[in-house]
């Protein structure tokens, strides 16, 4: 009986400690790195910076399963310490009212992942974030405009706005807005990126796939701008972080709607040079592996 309850005390200061190392210092699995002085910090740097702004923007890799579980742990230290609400990329608005009920209680996780459009990781990747939201008792918003609907604009630009319902436009950004704040920097840099074969199944000769991201991430600006204008409450906001990193098109709206914003961006060791570290984001999460 005493060498099980030795060897379980073992295994459990073990299990301890290693979870420390990652989640405060980030030596085990990520490296946290303030970009402002190059320093190595830790979790709790982060926490305490994130006290003065409205808006803290996760940025990530889809695929990066190490990040995934900082972030979870990230998110819960934040909201530890006040009242905040949890914005996401990976679910749409159209779908709302459907989250909303989930974290009252009325449906079940089941109907809640079988009646809402999302990503196909998004019970490993994204549920553990919306469940620790539902334990606490925050709002979770549902950021992205509708797929259907940023298609269309990314096939026909702003004329696609002539064929959209009343309905449609509840779950719209302005078509003003579009090309209103969007800066020349990210305009060439999604160009690039399209022109390398990154323009999610369109045709890289397509002149409306910026436009259509632009309606990506001024959705997503509104989701959020919204909820903080509503509540008062900070909001933590994820997606991928080519729409954060540099001042990339959700976080130069989010700031010419008013909003002070932390931006954090993680992803592979080595994948960018460090000297860019400051141009990227606040925050650098560099992790081990995928």
């Amino acid at each position: 009986m005493r060498i099980f309850f030795n060897r379980f005390v073992l295994a459990f200061l073990f299990l301890f400690f290693s979870f420390g190392i990652s989640a405060e210092s980030g030596s085990a699995t990520v490296q946290i790195v303030r970009t402002a002085t190059a320093e190595t910090v830790s979790i709790s740097d982060i926490v305490k910076e994130s006290s003065k702004y409205n808006v803290i923007v996760f940025g990530e890799e889809h695929d990066n399963q190490n990040l995934h579980r900082f972030y979870e742990t990230l998110f819960k230290e934040i909201s530890d310490l006040e009242p905040t609400s949890l914005s996401l990329e990976m679910l749409e608005q159209d779908g709302q009212n459907i989250t909303n009920e989930f974290l009252k209680g009325t449906i079940t996780e089941s109907h809640f992942l079988t009646s809402t459009s999302h990503w196909k990781s998004f019970k490993t990747d994204y549920l553990p974030l919306v469940l620790l939201a539902k334990d606490k008792k925050l709002n979770v918003v549902a950021a992205n405009p509708p797929r259907r609907y940023v298609n269309l604009i990314s096939r026909k630009g702003l004329a696609a706005y002539r064929e959209f319902s009343d309905s449609a436009f509840t779950f719209l950004p302005p078509a003003y807005s579009l090309e209103k704040y969007l800066t020349e920097d990210y305009k060439q840099r999604l160009n690039e990126l399209f022109a390398g074969g990154h323009s999610a199944g369109h045709g890289s000769g397509n002149p409306h796939l910026v436009l259509g991201q632009a309606t990506w991430d001024q959705g997503m600006a509104e989701s959020v701008s919204r909820e903080f204008y509503k509540t008062g409450k900070k909001i933590v906001h994820l997606n991928g972080r080519f729409h954060s990193d540099r001042n990339g098109g959700v976080v130069h709206r989010l700031r010419e709607m008013g909003l002070s914003v932390l931006v954090i961006s993680g992803f592979v060791k080595d994948r960018e040079e460090s000297r860019d570290f400051v141009k990227i984001a606040d925050f650098v999460i560099l992790t081990n592996d995928r």
